[in-house]
């Protein structure tokens, strides 16, 4: 058995863990690293509902809008 990992391709794996230097988000504390990508995250998620809904709009509830105009309650 093996007791550690070998790097036999030096192209496609690099020079080995302690040649790689971490940057953007990966430089950063785990904990830091981790709010900010939740973070942008919920923010190009809100984003993109209300683009949605703005733009698209909610065709599901259209549709129920549209079935209590046509048959209104007793």
């Amino acid at each position: 058995m093996v007791d550690r990992i070998i790097n036999r391709n030096k192209i496609l794996y690099g020079p080995g863990p302690l040649g790689r230097r971490p940057f953007g988000l990966g430089a950063r504390p785990p904990l830091q690293g981790l709010l900010i990508c939740a973070g942008q995250a919920l923010v190009v998620g809100l984003a993109g509902g209300f683009g949605y809904n703005f733009f698209i709009g909610n065709p599901g509830i259209q549709k129920i809008d549209d079935y209590y105009k046509e048959n209104p309650t007793r």
